[in-house]
């Protein structure tokens, strides 16, 4: 009987799975990584016996990756993250609404319905927006990499890049100065910790946030909004962006993101902090630990 069973498709996820291997073995914890083709094969493994676990980390499955899951909820007692409600939280509107009801602050938010469901729509009034916004599909996968937009045929030239998916327009986000840095974070949330860092919003480059940097920026709030998201969406492992806009305060800016890009920052110039994600990968096996 393994501890933990971990599931996982993305090549750059190795890196991330030496780690939570590590750690696991330092914690006495059992787990076994089983990764791309070889998933298919555990709805199998998982009935006939031949695989088993009390607890799993899927970072294998998505839109179109979810014949195994089935075989997991009646074989697995405990998955990290509930398949429904990380579900839910893949849609960037929805989460959005759940949030700004749970009195958390969020930018203001259009939605338009996707080209294939409506070709054609009427111009919608965008000075609600101000005169820069943000474009995006509500299913993408996090921030990434993000131009200002101005006008209607930017909103229509966005549109036709995610076909099947709904656009959502928001006011462009512009972070205060705090010192030399822009006051823009990535956290992290992982079975009860929030992990903090900064993450400029034109480089993409993460640092932690140390206790110091806490105490001197007057950053407490970050930790708050991070729990009582966790709460909100009900997940045990995800990202967060969150940022002090010069004229709107904290806001929450990119929601709940899983699965997390875990590409560390020793591989990649813009990854997670090497620091941030041994923490991570030591929370996971404490909770495998815990759930035998």
């Amino acid at each position: 009987m393994l501890d933990l069973l971990v599931l996982w498709s993305w090549e750059y996820d190795i890196e991330f799975n030496l780690l939570l291997a590590q750690a696991c073995a330092g914690q006495d914890v059992q787990a076994a990584f089983v990764g791309e083709e070889a998933v298919a094969t555990v709805p199998r493994q998982l009935s006939d016996g031949t695989l088993r676990a009390r607890c799993v980390l899927d970072r294998a499955w998505d839109e179109d990756t979810q014949d195994h899951i089935a075989a997991v909820q009646q074989h697995v007692p405990q998955v990290l993250n509930d398949y429904d409600l990380a579900r839910r939280a893949w849609n960037k509107p929805s989460t959005h609404y759940l949030l700004m009801q749970h009195g958390l602050n969020v930018p203001h938010m259009l939605v338009l319905p996707s080209l294939r469901a409506q070709p054609a729509i009427a111009e919608v009034d965008l000075r609600p927006l101000g005169g820069k916004f943000s474009v995006k599909g509500a299913h993408s996968g996090g921030s990434g990499v993000l131009s200002a937009k101005s006008t209607w045929q930017d909103v229509l030239a966005a549109r036709a890049l995610w076909p099947d998916d709904e656009t959502i327009a928001q006011p462009w986000v512009e972070p205060v100065l705090l010192g030399e840095r822009r006051a823009w974070f990535r956290l992290f949330y992982c079975l009860g910790e929030v992990m903090a860092c900064w993450a400029d919003d034109r480089t993409h480059l993460q640092s932690p946030v140390m206790p110091d940097e806490v105490a001197h920026w007057e950053l407490q709030p970050l930790d708050g909004m991070m729990q009582h998201i966790a709460q909100v969406c009900g997940l045990n492992l995800f990202s967060t962006e969150i940022a002090y806009d010069r004229n709107f305060g904290w806001l929450v800016v990119d929601y709940v993101n899983d699965p997390c890009d875990f590409r560390p920052k020793s591989m990649v110039y813009n990854g997670v902090p090497d620091e941030v994600l041994w923490r991570i990968a030591q929370k996971i096996a404490r909770w495998a630990r815990e759930n035998r």
